[in-house]
């Protein structure tokens, strides 16, 4: 269970500024001690690779490409994430078991949501594995 102010980290890929900053408030009130933001999919990867995140979260339509480069690797690494987006196409199939939280969300809702997926990634001390 979650901890009020457990330390945790968040990579958040989102392409409106605004709404990665209000993602981060959230996180950090919630406890969060490392946040990593990309807009594009490259720099989320950069991130994935050369970061340990315990939860992300994936707009799933950024300006010009989808997110599934990034959400494969995630899930590879086992890493728990959620896509946020306003965009009511379909999901590909692979991703159909992924939480989604539609735009516009409420601070509860993020909080909820961030909440389970970190929940979800907690685990034992010694029984995290590398991806």
């Amino acid at each position: 269970m979650l901890r009020e102010g457990q330390d945790f980290t968040i990579l958040i890929v989102e392409d409106q500024a605004l709404i990665a900053l209000s993602i981060e408030d959230v996180a950090r009130g919630i406890g969060s001690c490392a946040i990593g933001i990309a807009a594009r999919v490259a720099d989320a990867l950069t991130l994935i690779e050369t970061a340990s995140w315990d939860a992300a979260l994936l707009d799933l339509r950024l300006e010009d490409e989808m997110v599934y480069p990034a959400a494969e690797r995630l899930r590879a690494k086992g890493v728990p994430f959620a896509f946020v987006t306003a965009w009511d196409g379909e999901i590909d199939a692979p991703f159909a078991d992924v939480p989604v939280l539609q735009k516009p969300f409420g601070e509860a809702e993020l909080a909820s949501c961030l909440r389970a997926l970190i929940e979800s990634r907690v685990r034992p001390a010694g029984t995290r594995q590398a991806a």
